[in-house]
């Protein structure tokens, strides 16, 4: 008796790599739709928070900057100021205030994870808001060449 061969290309195989396609397929544009709202999220908190002092584009030109001892930073430039990568972690610092920025001199930017944590007293919710403001911000990243290291 001879022995039988395993086929490959039959139309059993073919479908499963076609469902298994399909699945990664909804599978990314699950994430992507994810990623959509969680950006738009971000957005809302920006314009309610941010947007006076950095400005609609972000660029640091918000309607309150003139009155400011520090101009506000030109938040579309962290990505480039790094090497090409975002400083996700420096970012959400900044804004939670556990990282002091130098910029703003005696803390100009107000601590805004603590005024988070205050409106909702739930660090859970804190801590997704801060991820949505973060992930947009990312998203704002200007994508020309990174800028040399300073010395």
């Amino acid at each position: 008796m001879r022995p039988r061969r395993l086929r490959l290309g039959g139309w059993r195989s073919t479908a499963a790599v076609l469902a298994a396609l399909l699945v990664l397929g909804w599978l990314a544009g699950r994430a992507g739709a994810e990623d959509e709202e969680t950006i738009s999220r971000g957005k809302i908190t920006y314009r309610v928070y941010c947007q006076n002092c950095h400005g609609e584009a972000a660029k640091g030109e918000g309607r309150l900057a003139p009155l400011m001892k520090v101009r506000p930073a030109d938040l579309t430039q962290l990505s480039r100021k790094n090497g090409g990568g975002f400083p996700t972690e420096r970012v959400t610092q900044a804004i939670d205030g556990r990282a002091d920025v130098a910029a703003h001199g005696e803390r100009e930017m107000p601590v805004w994870g603590q005024n988070f944590l205050e409106k909702t007293g739930n660090e859970t919710q804190v801590s997704a808001r801060l991820e949505q403001l973060v992930q947009y911000l990312q998203s704002l990243q200007d994508k020309g060449a990174p800028a040399k290291a300073k010395k």
